[in-house]
């Protein structure tokens, strides 16, 4: 494939300015916290951006000293939900960056 001085620039423009944008990505996932509920809101679980869990609120009706396994159920149903809003809000906000880059590389090997 033979590409032209033009279309090397555009692949080098396009290059960096996909660096410039996922490094404001990266700096905005990093200061990301999610919540996760379970229980219909009786547990909640927060979770930073490496999805390490950073609070946990369970309302008093939830409890239960003769019902710890439901309890500990749920707290460990919050803490999934909370991961996967955290899986989804990362993919949220790369795959458009993935995307342009995919858009780009095309448009410039292609000329």
């Amino acid at each position: 494939m033979d590409l032209d001085d033009a279309a090397v620039r555009r692949l080098l423009d396009s290059t960096r300015q996909f660096q410039r944008d996922f490094t404001r990505a990266q700096a905005e996932l990093g200061a990301l916290t999610v919540q996760g509920t379970a229980g219909g809101g009786a547990v909640t679980a927060t979770v930073d951006s490496g999805g390490v869990l950073t609070g946990l609120t369970i309302a008093p009706f939830a409890a239960d000293p003769d019902n710890v396994r439901d309890l500990a159920d749920m707290i460990l149903s919050a803490l999934r939900d909370a991961r996967q809003a955290l899986t989804a809000r990362r993919e949220e906000r790369l795959r458009p960056l993935l995307e342009s880059l995919d858009t780009d590389l095309g448009r410039g090997l292609s000329g």
